[in-house]
């Protein structure tokens, strides 16, 4: 354990503390609406607004149809655009022929194998986290993220995190620049999380661990750009972001830490411009959950009420079991010497006014905000194959203006930090020798407006195709029209999930082609050269036998 004592009330420790005051309360404004959303689709979350979550209420809503909805969402999000199953990035440079380079194509394939590992659960918890994140976007609009390397482990750290613990700050473009989350945690798990090397814990803490004491510690963690970096500086000052970590005991400075890329992620779902926070599918269904939810309560309370109706009698003694009525008991006291009844049923119209269609369609509004229709079809069988692809492209044309940013700020980013990550710790080679040492390595991945667009023109291409076929059919001429290399390179581009190499490049199928020609050309010569040598001989045998004549 690190015996360093830290410094009271370190300025950068009160500028963090500073800061998540000065966010919080920027954020709000949104925090009523986040609550709202999480009580009635995502009730893991919530409690925006208080300071102290330890005791927090976990909320139970009547109905789960918006909460599958959006889970649903979330699952289509997670299978378009970060599949582990397929190979949803890769690497290049802007030099397309560089790309093609055989060398480097080989370089770039294995780049791409070594992030694709990375991301692994073997190695990491990406994709459940990752999930995770995509609920909190389904829900709120945007969610918050981490990552870091744990060199003693020989793992990846990749954790989604509660979007209460964190605030955040942009620049003049938009983008996210400052991140602040504020988590307790309990002496003795203090210790435990501060011991690496330059950890520094206040005296005061560390007595409350030696002591037993469970009571919660709240942590400040500070993520700004590096304002006063230096350039291949040595530790946290030659880095471009600072990583600083702050404990409301004595204001101390715990860690610090500096990160060559930003190691926090914001991705957004749809964003105002000038806007920090975000809206989502969640705050578009809000209205259709909470009208679910009032609807929900009245018919359970119509229902009690018709199956446990109110009481009327005189007076207290007519129920002489405390008020009590039990199915199949006696009453006693409830008829009076006449046969009168005493105890009677209070008269009440239990019928709401709220038909099932009325019910149905608010559920339905809500699914449609979650586009839960193309979610639940996708990939059922009996489905024909026309249909699924109209299913994928109504998918991908109603996700693309947002996917794109989730993309940029979320999923790209990660890969190129990981490709840093891996590349400062050896894991990946370098590129072959005749690289540029200036040429740039971007993160390639497809983007959904691009892949709605595809996916219609490869059903344009299809119906085409059978068009032309039957023209066929009358004029053979119509088939030589079509060119079949473009053709197939528009119905393979129009299916993202189909792999690249499965289809030949042209330069590819030529040289096979004239592969194959100059094997036929050679059977044939060495055919007639058979020919040729049989004549011969039987020109020869019978000029012998002549000549024996």
């Amino acid at each position: 354990m690190n015996a360093m004592i830290p410094m009271e009330k370190d300025p950068r420790a009160v500028r963090a503390m500073d800061r998540w005051n000065d966010l919080k309360s920027r954020r709000a404004i949104h925090e009523p609406d986040w609550d709202a959303i999480a009580k009635l689709i995502r009730p893991q979350r919530g409690d925006f607004s208080s300071t102290d979550r330890s005791n927090r209420k976990l909320e139970k809503p009547l109905s789960s149809e918006p909460i599958l909805a959006s889970s649903s969402f979330a699952a289509g999000i997670y299978a378009a655009i970060t599949n582990p199953a397929n190979r949803w990035f890769g690497f290049g440079t802007p030099d397309d022929e560089l790309n093609q380079w055989k060398p480097m194509a080989e370089w770039i394939d294995v780049a791409d194998r070594k992030v694709m590992n990375s991301f692994s659960p073997s190695v990491s918890s990406f994709y459940s986290s990752t999930f995770q994140a995509y609920q909190d976007i389904s829900a709120f609009g945007q969610a918050a993220a981490y990552d870091e390397i744990d060199v003693g482990s020989r793992r990846f750290i990749d954790v989604s995190l509660s979007l209460a613990e964190v605030v955040v700050d942009i620049d003049a473009h938009g983008r996210v620049i400052e991140w602040v989350r504020r988590y307790q945690l309990t002496p003795a798990a203090a210790m435990r999380e501060f011991r690496k090397s330059g950890d520094a814990l206040p005296p005061k803490l560390k007595e409350l661990a030696e002591k037993g004491d469970t009571g919660l510690i709240t942590f400040y963690h500070h993520i700004l750009p590096n304002d006063d970096l230096v350039p291949g500086g040595i530790g946290p000052r030659g880095m471009k972001y600072l990583s600083l970590t702050a404990c409301e005991v004595e204001a101390s400075l715990v860690r610090v830490k500096g990160n060559y890329e930003m190691p926090s992620y914001y991705p957004r779902w749809d964003v105002d411009s000038g806007m920090t926070y975000a809206t989502g599918p969640g705050f578009i269904a809000l209205p259709s959950a909470r009208s679910n939810q009032l609807m929900q309560a009245a018919t359970l309370r119509a229902a009690q009420f018709a199956a446990d109706p109110t009481k009327l009698a005189p007076d207290r003694s007519t129920i002489p079991l405390n008020g009590a009525v039990r199915p199949g008991a006696t009453v006693y006291g409830a008829v009076d010497q006449r046969g009168n009844q005493l105890l009677r049923n209070m008269e009440a119209n239990t019928s709401i006014g709220l038909t099932l269609e009325e019910k149905r369609s608010v559920v339905e509004a809500i699914k449609d905000v979650f586009q839960y229709s193309i979610m639940s079809l996708s990939g059922r069988t009996g489905i024909t194959d026309d249909e699924s692809r109209i299913m994928e492209e109504a998918r991908l044309r109603n996700w693309a203006p947002n996917a794109d940013r989730l993309m940029e700020e979320y999923a790209a980013r990660k890969v190129e930090r990981r490709f840093q990550m891996l590349w400062r710790a050896g894991q990946i080679p370098p590129p072959p020798d005749g690289v540029p040492d200036n040429m740039p390595l971007q993160v390639r991945y497809q983007s959904q407006a691009a892949m709605a667009l595809k996916a219609r023109e490869g059903l344009q291409t299809r119906q085409f195709l059978n068009d032309m076929a039957q023209l066929s059919a009358l004029d053979p001429r119509a088939g030589k029209r079509v060119d079949v290399d473009a053709a197939a390179e528009v119905l393979h581009d129009a299916s993202p999930s189909l792999p690249a190499k499965i289809l030949r490049s042209r330069e590819e199928t030529d040289a096979r082609e004239q592969a194959e020609a100059q094997r036929m050309q050679q059977m044939q010569a060495m055919q007639m050269a058979q020919a040729g040598a049989g004549a011969i001989k039987d020109i020869a045998d019978a000029a012998r036998v002549g000549g024996e004549a």
